[in-house]
This record gives C-alpha cells, structure tokens and sequence, in this order.
C-alpha cells in the first residue's frame, strides 16, 4: 500500500464536513467515517499540490464567496461536496481521476439517501474540474473558478504551485515534462477568459495571466518557475 502521511489540517476538515453532513441531515457514523476516508485519499503519495492543504484553500475561497456574494450560489452544499470530492482520486499518471472521483461522490451520496438530482449534480461539478474548454452555467462556474483560483495568487505562491506540481510529475523526464506542462500553461492563457465569474476575474485574472506567462517563459528557457 502507497505510503499515507498524517493529512494536513485534519481538524479543520472534518469539522467543516461535519456541518456540511449537519446541514444536509446526514451527520452519521457512516458521514463521519467517509469524510476520515477522504482525507486519507487526499493525503496519499505522491500528492504534493493535490492535497489537503488544496483541499482547505477551496473550502476557504468558497466561504469567501458565501459571505461576500450571498445567494450566488444555487446549491452552496452541492458546490462543497463536489469541491470534497474533485481530487479525492488523484493519481498523476491516470486520465481517469475526476471520472472515478465523481462515481465515488455519486455512489456515497445516494447510499446517504440524498436526492439523486443533487448526487448528480455534484458529480458533474467534479467531472467540470477536467478544466476542458467549454460553456459552463451556473453553480459549476464558481466550482471551476474555486478550483483555479491558485492561478491568480501571489508570485510566490503561485511559483510553490509550479514546484509541486513538478513533485507529482516526477516519473515525467524533463523534455516530455516542458512540452506537457507549457501546453496546458498555454492553453489557459488561450483563452478570452480564464474565470467565468465576475467576482473571481477581478480578483484574479491579471494575475493569473502574468504567472502563466512567467510560468512559460520560464519553460521555454528549460526551467522551472520556481
């Protein structure tokens, strides 16, 4: 078995599952164990990036958005549960991640006996972080921007980011990893817009821009931004 470390901010995590399970009438032993099986997923080799700590970020910059835009969200506990489960599968190498992440979410929400619109609603969500261009409405707007919302941090931020990104990616060689990395660097700055909401691209877009590019430009000389 891949080995486990203690996952980060645990208290903090399972209390906020805890109310979401409270919330939704669901605070079980059974919730209770689950959101112990998500953090033990979160924190599995070889995240570096992909972890508890991400995991905490999202949560955070959703309670920043439930206080200071009220009623933007249609379902806030959708929105929560999907951004609990968008990595809880993460394994670098595999094209499946949010595929298996989602049915995992599906499966534990319906054996939970919540609506099955709601289930399928948070299963789109995390199938909506593969980040593939597309319109996206609604609710999963803020989920993706939530999700991408590290683009748009500080230099310094942002340059850990990169570091640990290449830490998940470290069975990748170098040139493969230069050309891998820039395509989709370039891809997000393709774009007209890298956020979909209002609220997140005047917090984050120029930002986010000027990273991606630095990011890049870094690559293009054979070097990690970091």
């Amino acid at each position: 078995m891949p080995w486990r470390r203690q996952p980060a901010h645990s208290a903090e995590l399972l209390a906020h599952w805890q109310a979401l399970g409270q919330a939704l009438g669901r605070d079980t032993p059974a919730w209770q164990a689950e959101g112990r099986r998500l953090l033990r997923s979160w924190a599995r080799w070889p995240r570096a990036y992909h972890d508890t700590t991400h995991l905490r970020a999202c949560l955070r910059h959703l309670r920043t958005v439930q206080d200071q835009q009220p009623g933007a969200l249609h379902d806030s506990h959708a929105v929560a549960l999907a951004l609990w489960y968008h990595d809880a599968i993460y394994w670098p190498w595999s094209g499946h991640n949010e595929a298996r992440s989602a049915d995992w979410a599906r499966q534990f929400l319906l054996g939970q006996g919540l609506p099955t619109t709601q289930a399928e609603t948070v299963h789109q969500h995390v199938m909506d972080t593969r980040h593939t261009p597309g319109p996206l409405t609604g609710d999963a707007l803020w989920v993706v921007d939530i999700d991408l919302a590290i683009l748009g941090q500080s230099d310094a931020v942002y340059r850990q980011f990169e570091r640990n990104v290449r830490r998940e990616y470290f069975f990748v060689r170098w040139p493969r990893y230069v050309a891998g990395r820039s395509a989709v660097l370039q891809g997000f700055l393709d774009r007209p817009h890298i956020y979909g909401t209002d609220y997140f691209a005047q917090r984050y877009e120029a930002q986010a821009r000027v990273n991606l590019q630095h990011a890049l430009s870094a690559l293009g000389q054979g070097q990690l931004y970091h």
